[in-house]
This record gives structure tokens, sequence and C-alpha cells, in this order.
């Protein structure tokens, strides 16, 4: 099989190319979180559709032969998602409240009091939410869905200022989950598919 250009150019033509730009990322945290969810949509500048690897050991099919690596478990990688900040950092503050449910970390406490409930860590399924990752084609149909389940921000990125520029303030959050579901187009599971794109439900 030799190389064909007008090939190539068929093949483009056919399923277009994907753009980094045609993306939107939906919070979803625990209650009561979630009331600026929506606005908060339209603050993620920039996101990762994760992807994960397969841990490995090393075993022998028999006493000759090659060393062959077996995969035993899957290792799902941390994301991250840029936000640009309101006036009144209220993006940020939806992120405090949300470690809040994770540990008792003492930042909106006021006085000088210290009580037991401080520094502790809650159970899993106090915190969890989930990310969803939606992809878009060209003409705005919705073509795939990465939902990340048990999510959580476990990092709450430092956030630069300086008298020297007026750049937009930007928030970085890292997530961690337990694995992501996946939908594409033309594929009805985890989420239904209608004619023209992906139908959430």
């Amino acid at each position: 099989m030799t190389f064909n250009v007008q090939t190539l150019t068929s093949s483009i033509e056919k399923s277009g190319v994907a753009k980094t730009s045609h993306f939107e990322v939906q919070c979803t945290a625990p209650s009561p979180v979630s009331e600026m969810e929506r606005d908060m949509m339209y603050r993620a500048e920039a996101a990762e559709i994760p992807g994960r690897s397969l841990a490995t050991i090393e075993h022998k099919f028999g006493n000759m032969g090659p060393v062959t690596k077996v995969p035993y478990t899957q290792v799902f990688s941390d994301m991250t998602v840029t936000f640009l900040l309101s006036e009144d950092l209220r993006e940020k503050q939806y992120f405090e409240i949300w470690q809040e449910l994770m540990y008792n970390t003492g930042a909106f406490e006021t006085g000088s009091a210290t009580g037991m409930s401080k520094f502790k860590p809650k159970y899993f399924d106090q915190y969890t939410g989930s990310v969803t990752i939606r992809q878009y084609g060209a003409s705005g149909v919705l073509r795939t869905i990465v939902t990340l389940v048990d999510a959580y921000p476990i990092i709450i990125a430092p956030i630069s200022t300086g008298w020297g520029n007026e750049e937009l303030m930007k928030l970085n959050v890292t997530f961690a989950y337990r694995y992501y579901r996946l939908a594409f187009e033309g594929q009805d599971q985890p989420h239904r598919v209608a004619q023209g794109g992906i139908s959430i439900g």
C-alpha cells in the first residue's frame, strides 16, 4: 500500500478533526456546594481529557520464552481544570468549601478557639462528586462525554498577583477520581445517543 495524499485528504474531510477549544466542563459537588455550578461551566478555560494506564507484573508463560507484562489493575491519572475567576473569587470559594467537606481545614472558622472538629478527615462517600467533560464537533454537535466518577479536588493551586500586569486571574484545580466513564457518538452506553450527537440522560 502506497501513501496517497488524496486518500489522506478524503479521510480528514470525512471525519473532520477535533479542536481543543470545543469543550465544556461541569463540576458536580456534594451539597451544599452546588448553587453556582452552571455558571462555572462557562469559566473553565482549559481542561484535560483524562488518560489511564495499566499496572503490570512480569510473568513467564512456561519455562522458556520471553517475560511478558501482565496487567493486574488500572491506574487513573489526576485531571486539572483552569478556571477564569470572578471578581469575588466565587470559584475559589466553591472549591474551598468542597475541600472543607473532605477535611476540616479550619479555613472558614473565626476566632482563636480550637475544637476537636478541626483537622479531621471525612468519609469518602460524603465528599465525592463528579466532573463531566463534553467535547463538541465544529458544528456544535456533542461528540464525546467523559465523566470522572467519585471525583474530588485534591489541589487548589496558588493564585499569582502582581502590580506589573493586569492579566486575567485564573485558578488551577486538580481532581482525583476512582475511574471514568466514556460515551462516544454512536455508542448507546452509558448515555443515550440521538441522531446528530449524544443525548445526555
